[in-house]
């Protein structure tokens, strides 16, 4: 029996495998429809009572509060702000250096949150991947690629990009600085951007780099958050001008 969920059905499907004279295979297929019309089953419930009872206290904890609600939008907006902000603070702790940016990626924030209350259940589903915090000493070419691409789907912190309708950085500043191209620039990342965003993340502009074993983007948020709610901030959902588009 193979098992699929497709929409509010659960699908059961058996295969027969016969001998090479006969018919290679036969399909059959049922539907079980999962709503309130099937009985629970006591003795599974009873198993995984334990583990949901764990679950559920893991994901009820309250790490930090939103004065509004976040919405993820492009170029950028209070929540991506977060994150970006998360990996830059937390970053600098996990690698001991300083940091002048950091950037992630819009797609790895996978929902919404709510105002109030800012769960570890809601964090997990805002950042469910594996992504290992990612340390770089990147050259001047790198922040100059990445102020080309700020519009198109990075969260940053530590830099302000001003640009045109058509794309054409108009100003970029790295913490209030002209970008240098020869100064060697101290960047927080994910471990998957680097391997997978060829664009930006070229060999070589990669002077050095450094994966850490312990912290994922999800902790880092995280950690930035309970350090916030300690000293009584509040997350709002307007962006910085960190990304600005001009006519």
């Amino acid at each position: 029996m193979i098992l699929r969920v497709l929409g509010t059905c659960l699908w059961g499907v058996v295969l027969s495998l016969y001998s090479w004279a006969e018919p290679v295979a036969e399909l059959e297929f049922s539907a079980v429809r999962v709503d309130g019309s099937v009985r629970d089953d006591e003795g599974l419930a009873a198993y995984l009572a334990p583990y949901r009872e764990g679950v559920e206290a893991f994901a009820a904890e309250v790490i930090g509060y939103a004065a509004e609600p976040l919405s993820r939008s492009r170029p950028e907006c209070g929540l991506s702000n977060l994150v970006a902000d998360s990996l830059r603070v937390v970053g600098a702790k996990e690698f001991g250096a300083e940091v002048d940016l950091s950037v992630t990626n819009f797609g790895g924030l996978r929902r919404d949150l709510p105002q109030g209350e800012l769960t570890m259940g809601l964090i997990t589903e805002l950042s469910p991947f594996e992504n290992y915090l990612t340390y770089l000493e990147v050259d001047g070419a790198f922040v100059q690629e990445l102020a080309r691409q700020a519009a198109g789907g990075v969260a940053v912190s530590g830099i302000k990009v001003t640009l045109d309708s058509e794309g054409r950085v108009l100003e970029a500043l790295v913490n209030g600085e002209p970008i240098d191209a020869r100064r060697r620039y101290r960047v927080v990342t994910i471990d998957y951007l680097v391997a997978t965003y060829g664009a930006l993340f070229r060999e070589e502009w990669i002077l050095e780099k450094r994966v850490s074993k312990n912290l994922i983007q999800r902790d880092a948020i995280v950690l930035h958050l309970s350090a916030l709610a300690e000293r009584g901030v509040r997350i709002f959902d307007a962006g910085e001008g960190r990304v600005r588009v001009v006519e």
